[in-house]
Parts: structure tokens; C-alpha cells; sequence
């Protein structure tokens, strides 16, 4: 699997699957596509045993012990969203919550931030996409606040799609730009891909 796309909505047909398919379609690449609203997956409690006692390991048995291997495994990830409140849906908020644990597999370079036992950063220059659609307002808060955990985990975000779109599902024959324009985000993450060898 080159890609791991993590789908926030709760809703399989809705608006965020159709515009993160053409990306994915894009992308001519392996991927796979992770639900978090059709997952298991516990709260963290920031008890830090994932990082003190059980090093890359949460203490729950749940769904995001194989997904956080996934991550690892991918070459790129792609974060997918509609906006609810200005925010992820608690699902997806869940699912990155939990992913701290990747920082504390021994895995990548230490973090180079002043405060100790932020572990480090296996995902250290490995490309990553924004794809965030609201109703129609607050998108832009939804990808910031997406933005803010890559730049913690120190993906390089290669492409964004950020939009208010009311509702409405992309088809390749019903809005072939806007379907276009995903598909050529994808492609252009496959050539990034390629130029680092991938």
C-alpha cells in the first residue's frame, strides 16, 4: 500500500468520499481507506503509556492498533474531512488523538521542538494531503486545524482541496471540472511519490 487515506465522514456516500475518490483515482497508486466513524477506537486518556510503559503501543485493544501500523506502513497519507463546527467529526478527532503513539515507536529522527517527550518522527518529509469540505462556511478552520497535526507529525503537505459544497456529490460525468481538478491533485502526489523514489 503507497497510500493511506483516512475518511472522516460518517456517511460512506456522501460528499467527502466523492471528492477524495478522484484523488485516490489520481493517484494511480495502492492505496487503502480507513473509516473512523465505522471503526473502534477508544479515547485517549493522556494517560502517556504509549510513550512511558509500552513504547508505540496503546493500552487499547481496539482498532487503532492495526491502523497505526498502516500509517507507518504508507508512503503518503491523505486526511479527508467535511466540517462539523469548524472541526473534524469526533470520530476522525478520536483517530488522531490516538495516532500520538507513532512518536513513540523508536521509529524516525528525534523531534527537534524545546520540550521533551514528544518522542519522534517517522513520518519526518513524507507527503500528505488536505481534502476538507463543509456545507458551506468554516472549512477553512476544519483544514487548519488538520494542517496543525501534520506539521506536529512533519508530513510535507504536498496538495489541498478546501471547499464549501453544500451537499453536493462530484461525479465524473455530472462536474468533470471539479472532478479534474481532484484527479490531477492526485497525480500530482504520485509524482511526488516518484520523485523520492517511491
Amino acid at each position: 500500500m503507497d497510500v493511506l487515506a483516512i475518511c472522516g465522514s460518517p456517511r460512506k456516500n456522501g460528499t467527502t468520499n466523492s471528492v477524495l475518490e478522484p484523488v485516490l483515482a489520481g493517484t494511480g497508486r495502492s492505496y487503502e481507506v480507513l473509516w473512523p466513524a465505522f471503526m473502534k477506537i477508544g479515547h485517549c486518556i493522556g494517560c502517556q503509556k504509549c510513550r512511558d510503559i509500552t513504547p508505540g503501543k496503546c493500552w487499547q485493544d481496539d482498532d487503532m492498533t492495526a491502523a497505526v501500523d498502516k500509517m507507518l506502513e504508507a508512503k503518503a497519507l491523505i486526511i479527508a474531512s467535511p466540517t462539523y463546527f469548524g472541526n473534524v467529526p469526533g470520530p476522525l478527532k478520536n483517530f488522531i488523538d490516538r495516532s500520538i503513539a507513532t512518536c513513540h515507536t523508536g521509529k524516525g529522527e528525534p523531534w527537534q521542538g524545546d520540550t521533551p517527550g514528544h518522542g519522534t518522527r517517522p513520518f519526518r518529509g513524507e507527503p500528505a494531503m488536505i481534502v476538507v469540505i463543509s456545507g458551506g462556511a468554516d472549512h477553512e478552520k476544519t483544514a487548519a486545524n488538520i494542517r496543525l497535526v501534520l506539521e506536529y507529525y512533519e508530513y510535507q503537505v504536498v496538495g489541498e482541496f478546501v471547499e464549501g459544497m453544500g451537499g453536493y456529490i462530484v461525479t465524473k460525468e455530472e462536474s468533470p471540472d471539479i472532478y479534474g481538478e481532484l484527479f490531477s491533485l492526485g497525480k500530482k502526489l504520485d509524482e511526488v511519490l516518484k520523485a523520492k523514489g517511491v
